[in-house]
């Protein structure tokens, strides 16, 4: 049997023109009020012939949860008149409705199966009216426009239906296939046939693992409507599990919800994963549980096996959403479990790497699992914080080519899944941006938000990047990030206080970026472990453990050098930082270094050298894709140049020897560049000879407040006191 029902046959490589597409009617759709998932609109517009019109319309008619992805889209979408008006002046006689809604309701898009069932010719199909509606080549068919099949679905009698069904069902059972024969049995049948379900919810099982989890959804809840007792359990079971590998958690959490607490008892242990992860997925928190009342009493190591993969989930995402306590439970848990499901501490040695990647909490363990979540996601991120990105990405680009067939010890079942490939494709998208390459991560992260759930991996750490590469590339969040943030499920939240200090710092807005670093950083700097390049270049200094490559260990040091150079040595600081920075691979990284040391540069008058740092930042981020921060070097550096050519005509007009202008405005202009806006007034009043007490009159703040900006004042410029702070700004005054 093929491994997907016609509605979700293989798709072409998804192109510039198909997410240009679906960004525009997301956008649309956020714009109407009814944020829509990425990859739920672009579902929607391949089942509508890529109309957008008819996309927007159906998106109006379905719920919020199906908007989301957190429910799956109904089958067939809901008659919308715009796809009413595109076939209501049809002229078709019953036979050959008839065999359009035939064409509609297969399994498989086969020509010969079609020529058997409408008991036609190929060439009556190929030239009769019916030909009009359908692209027939090489022995298969599609509808040309994808809405006819809505359209005839909807638009027949029930009659109708039932009668295609039971032709269909011939054809099946002639060609000895007897699972869709069943299906076919099962949609058409007027009364409960329990005898089908076992059958039907096999035929989910295999969908699921062979990754088609929307079509397995459909027959397991076609099997649970049939089935009784213990085979409902199963086919509720399966629906459950299914909907969990396509990412809607809130139909997993309602079909798995029934079997607890009463369903069989063995169907339960088996569900408990997939019930972990649809109810943290969907709620936003990790259900409080007693490992004691759950886990297994036989020695039976099936049911440990199982019992160890739920303790290694759970630990897993009390890891992604900072629960830290709740983890080392679940590992402690997890540790038992796996000794006594003799599976070797396969299962453990993935989930114990993941979290400790997640919280640097956890021990380090060497890594041996495979599978594409153990060996791709977890051995990808523990190559790239040993330094080997590129490994990882190797790694990655194995888990998801499908050329390898591997169980994965922590999520056996989940391989081929929409769920996992999320993971994949937001670790991928990490890896990019640690290694420098904001336009490959971009890229990646745009591209797989059309076709997955990315919104979800590591408690939303999808939406992250999406809002954080765009504001390093255009300087404020594009539509995906946006979206994303919309449809996250009700109980996720994603802190914005970073992109917030970002945006402002980036618009020269250095004050207010500092403030909202300081805001955060008084929240306890909400973040996981795993990095996400943001901004230490103003704010507090945060030393904290972060699991991350060690090239952007080493770059955040020098940010944290340049911040605290003295006044004394500063030229020799500075080089000795731009000789240590030129090992930084990652231009991105360099980038931010050598802006920072422009900076320096120009304070302490070097303007030259300040213009040359700036010209490496420049070059760096545009090689990075971080284009909003070489647009802000680009503004600097057109200061500068000002500034210089101020210099050079001063120099050489007698008229100007005798300066007229304020005599702090140089060192006014050069401290802009590292002093928050309330500090520049600050360091201004200080440099006239004002009191704190005249100072704090005249910026109407108290006088303790203009202590503290002082002694900031004092360790970003190098001085030990008022004097030397005097000096120094009119000695900048005097050179420029």
């Amino acid at each position: 049997m093929t491994t997907a029902l016609q509605d979700e046959l293989p798709v072409q490589a998804r192109t510039t023109d198909e997410r240009e597409l679906v960004s525009q009617v997301a956008a649309d759709l956020l714009t109407e009020g009814l944020p829509t998932a990425p990859h739920v609109v672009a579902k929607l517009l391949r089942r509508l012939n890529a109309d957008a019109g008819t996309a927007r319309e159906t998106a109006a008619q379905i719920s919020p949860l199906q908007r989301s992805g957190q429910r799956m889209l109904p089958k067939p979408l809901p008659l919308v008149p715009s796809i009413s008006a595109a076939f209501e002046q049809l002229d078709l006689d019953a036979d050959d409705r008839f065999v359009l809604l035939l064409a509609a309701l297969c399994t498989d898009n086969k020509l010969d199966l079609l020529v058997d069932a409408s008991q036609r010719s190929p060439l009556s199909l190929l030239t009769g009216p019916v030909g009009e509606h359908l692209a027939i080549s090489h022995g298969r068919y599609r509808f040309i426009d994808a809405r006819m099949a809505i359209w005839v679905r909807e638009t027949v009698a029930g009659l109708d239906t039932t009668r295609a069904h039971a032709r269909l069902l011939r054809v099946h059972e002639k060609r000895d296939d007897r699972v869709r024969a069943a299906w076919h049995q099962a949609r058409g049948a007027v009364e409960r046939e329990a005898d089908l379900a076992p059958m039907l919810t096999s035929m989910a099982r295999e969908l699921n693992v062979a990754g088609s989890p929307e079509s397995a959804f459909e027959v397991a809840v076609e099997a649970a409507d049939h089935a009784t007792g213990a085979a409902r359990d199963e086919a509720c079971l399966m629906a459950g599990v299914s909907a969990v590998a396509a990412g809607c958690f809130d139909d997993a959490a309602k079909w798995l919800r029934g079997l607890f607490p009463h369903g069989d008892r063995a169907c339960r242990r088996r569900a408990l994963t997939s019930m972990l992860i649809a109810e943290t997925c969907a709620r936003g928190a990790v259900p409080v549980l007693d490992p004691a009342e759950l886990r297994p009493t036989a020695v039976d190591t099936r049911q440990w096996f199982f019992w160890a993969r739920t303790a290694g989930i759970a630990a897993v995402m009390c890891a992604e959403r900072g629960d830290v306590p709740a983890m080392r439970v679940w590992l402690t848990e997890l540790r038992d479990a796996d000794r006594r499901a003799d599976a070797g501490g396969a299962i453990q040695e993935s989930a114990v790497a993941m979290c400790w990647m997640l919280t640097g909490d956890a021990d380090a363990v060497p890594m041996r699992s495979r599978g594409p979540y153990s060996g791709g996601v977890v051995g990808a991120l523990s190559a790239a914080v040993d330094g080997d990105i590129a490994g990882g990405l190797q790694m990655l680009a194995r888990a998801r080519s499908g050329l390898v067939d591997e169980t994965d010890p922590l999520v056996s079942g989940f391989e081929r899944s929409p769920l996992v490939d999320a993971y994949l494709a937001v670790t991928e998208t990490l890896l990019h941006f640690w290694r420098g390459d904001v336009d490959a991560a971009r890229e990646r992260l745009s591209t797989a938000s059309i076709d997955l759930p990315v919104a979800v991996p590591f408690a939303g750490l999808g939406t992250v990047l999406a809002h954080r590469l765009d504001i390093t590339a255009l300087g404020a969040p594009g539509v995906l990030p946006q979206v994303l943030s919309e449809t996250l499920p009700s109980g996720m939240r994603i802190d914005r206080l970073v992109d917030h200090g970002l945006r402002a710092y980036l618009d020269g807005a250095h004050e207010q970026a500092a403030t909202d670093l300081r805001l955060w950083h008084d929240r306890g700097a909400p973040e996981l472990a795993l990095s996400v390049p943001g901004l230490d270049e103003v704010g507090p200094v945060i030393v904290r453990t972060r699991i991350e490559p060690p090239e952007l260990t080493e770059a955040t040091a020098l940010r944290h050098r340049i911040r605290a150079i003295p006044e004394t040595s500063w030229r020799r600081e500075r080089d000795a930082i731009a000789d240590a920075g030129r090992s930084l691979s990652s231009s991105f990284c360099r980038g931010r270094v050598e802006a920072m040391l422009a900076t320096v540069s120009i304070v302490h008058e070097d303007l030259a050298g300040g213009r040359r740092h700036l010209r490496a930042a420049r070059s760096l981020f545009e090689d990075s894709g971080a284009l909003a921060w070489r647009d802000v070097i680009d503004m600097r550096l057109d200061r500068l140049m000002a500034q210089m050519q101020a210099m050079s005509g001063i120099a050489t007009a007698p008229i100007h020897v005798v300066g007229v202008t304020d005599p702090l405005q140089n060192s006014r202009v050069a401290w802009s560049e590292i002093l928050t806006d309330r500090e520049l007034e600050v360091a201004m009043r200080v440099a006239e000879g004002l009191t704190n007490s005249e100072i704090a009159g005249e910026l109407d703040i108290s006088v303790r407040t203009v202590e503290v900006h002082v002694s900031k004042l004092f360790s970003v410029l190098g001085v030990r006191n008022r004097v030397e702070l005097t000096v120094l700004a009119h000695r900048t005054g005097q050179h420029l």
